[in-house]
């Protein structure tokens, strides 16, 4: 292996009793209105991969504040496949735009022969399995620059004649890759009662010296044949159990920095602070620990390898209708599946209601969710950016409706467009569109061979609908059911929708296309009657659809 970068260091460095919470949008405003008294905030590595958008303008002012760390999902370490590269390329400009003071991963899996899963996959735990996701640590880091953290899974299915315990796995995997860990203690909890192990021995054996943060988090409890059974579902406060464990690992370790995850069922900003100060009241209480030395079990008798683990489990999540795997240690295996296959559906359907609000609304619950999971099956997720997912939705819509949908809500593939435009737009690279006055520079007599440069975040979205009255849930007793076409603009801070006439669609298609001004104005002249080019591109100017006039002789 390569010579291993140095744990990162810079101003925003954590103390060891530093305390954090997950980075939400609906906390941004109220965050910096206040002021939390708090250490740190930790994002979504993959929420941040777009080139641009409101998300990007919040962190960094919330980042003058607090320090901030990254925490990825996406990376797919304990997968066959080969490391993303593209991936951990935009993973790469995530860490350089947010100079966070930690950087984290999960000892899990989501990809497999292009195909996506949307959740954090369990692995085996073997020599193969070691090697392989040592490798890719150490190209993650050398790459990053910096040491990065890997997180201890919770997991609802153990691998058959694992050859290491997973506090062995973890230890070596540090000692070979140089990382350092993160230690969920909810994962750990939940673990436990899953596989039916001791917790405290379980971390009496955990090499706590690697670690560099804690997270705590909630879960939910169900059953199965074999009585309680829990899941990782970070929907409401921590549980007193895990509270305890983490009294245990900080009594025993020291103070580390630690962070409070809530993902679902967000809380207001005030109920995730109050559950913040808990844990900085469990640091304050806590005592110079002892020494830590790592208990280290001894090996048992692996089982033979199964080269082709990850195929029939990830054949086996495609398919709903597949028997479980026969991967698994004695459980109640079918129950246990059941909760990655549904992880993954879940998030398939969640990212779909995210990026068309406007279809769900007019379809509802129910019906949307149906739409959603059949596309996914046909269509499914092909990256771990669950933000760039959809695409090829609107077609897919305007496919699967049947007839009578269609004759129902026939408008609603091109509402599904504009909601994608508008997605795109929020997301698009930052740029500044250019006013009136730079147009009024240009000389009269050489306007017709310059070329406007359109705004990155721009869309035009044409139908034979009223898209805008469709979007407003208060004007659905449409009686003008007209053609619309609709322009998308994002010259601030939220994305703007216009409704432009269609020989300006035809300019701004031309502009977009790389076509002179005079050439533009022969479009928009040809879309439509009477067209007044002047009007029409001093209106488009002041809207913010240009970020410049340029000539040849400028390119």
């Amino acid at each position: 292996m390569n010579i291993r970068p140095q744990p990162h260091s810079n101003a925003a460095v954590l103390a060891q009793n530093s305390v954090g919470a997950g980075l939400k949008p609906a906390h941004f405003a109220e965050i910096l209105a206040t002021r939390p008294d708090i250490g740190f905030f930790e994002i979504h590595a993959e929420n941040y991969m777009n080139a641009g958008g409101p998300n990007h303008r919040w962190l960094a002012a919330i980042r003058e504040r607090h320090a901030i760390s990254v925490h990825g999902v996406g990376l797919s370490l304990g997968s066959t496949e080969k490391l993303d590269r593209d991936h951990l390329a935009r993973l790469k400009q995530v860490v350089e735009g947010a100079e966070p003071a930690l950087v984290s991963e999960h000892l899990a899996w989501c990809d497999f022969s292009g195909r996506v899963f949307p959740d954090l996959l369990p692995l085996p735990y073997d020599d193969s399995a070691l090697r392989r996701v040592a490798d890719k640590i150490d190209a993650v880091q050398q790459a990053l620059g910096r040491e990065i953290l890997i997180e201890n899974p919770a997991t609802y299915l153990r691998f058959r004649g694992d050859a290491l315990s997973e506090p062995q796995f973890l230890a070596e995997l540090c000692a070979i890759a140089g990382c350092g860990l993160l230690l969920d203690v909810n994962n750990v909890h939940v673990s436990a009662i899953n596989h039916g192990f001791d917790a405290e021995e379980y971390l009496d054996a955990f090499p706590l010296e690697r670690v560099g943060e804690i997270h705590l988090a909630g879960h939910a409890e169900t059953r199965d044949s074999q009585g309680a059974f829990l899941i990782d579902d970070h929907g409401g406060p921590v549980a007193e159990e895990v509270w305890a464990l983490y009294r245990h690992v900080i009594s025993r370790a020291g103070p580390r920095p630690t962070l409070i995850e809530w993902d679902n069922n967000i809380p207001d900003w005030p109920v995730l602070l109050g559950e913040t100060l808990k844990a900085r009241r469990a640091l304050d209480a806590s005592r110079t620990p002892a020494s830590h030395k790592t208990r280290v079990a001894a090996k048992g008798k692996a089982a033979p390898a199964n080269e082709f683990w990850q195929d029939d489990f990830a054949t086996a999540l495609r398919d709903p209708d597949a028997p479980v795997p026969a991967l698994f240690a004695p459980c109640d295996a079918e129950a246990r599946f059941a909760v990655y296959r549904n992880n993954t559906a879940v998030a398939e359907i969640g990212a779909l209601k995210e990026q068309f609000p406007t279809v769900l609304q007019l379809v509802g619950d129910n019906a949307f969710s149906g739409l959603a999971r059949a596309f996914a099956r046909k269509i499914p997720p092909r990256s771990p950016i669950l933000g760039d997912y959809g695409a090829e939705f609107p077609e897919f819509a305007a496919e699967f409706l049947s007839e009578q949908e269609a004759e129902e809500t026939p408008y609603l593939p091109d509402v599904a467009r504009l909601d994608w435009a508008c997605l795109r737009a929020q997301r698009a690279e930052e740029a500044e569109p250019c006013d009136v006055a730079r147009l009024a520079s240009l000389d009269p007599a050489r306007i017709g061979v310059a070329r406007a440069r359109t705004h990155p975040a721009l869309a035009v979205v044409a139908s034979d609908w009223p898209l805008l009255a469709l979007r407003d849930p208060e004007a659905r007793a449409i009686d003008d059911w007209r053609a619309e076409t609709i322009l998308v603009l994002r010259p601030q801070a939220e994305a703007r929708l216009i409704a432009i006439s269609p020989g300006a669609a035809a300019l701004l298609h031309a502009c977009a296309k790389g076509a002179t001004l005079a050439e533009a104005a022969e479009a928009g002249a040809r879309a439509e009657d009477n067209f007044d080019f002047g009007a029409t591109l001093v209106a488009l100017t002041h809207a913010g659809a240009f970020v410049d006039f340029i000539f040849d002789t400028q390119i």
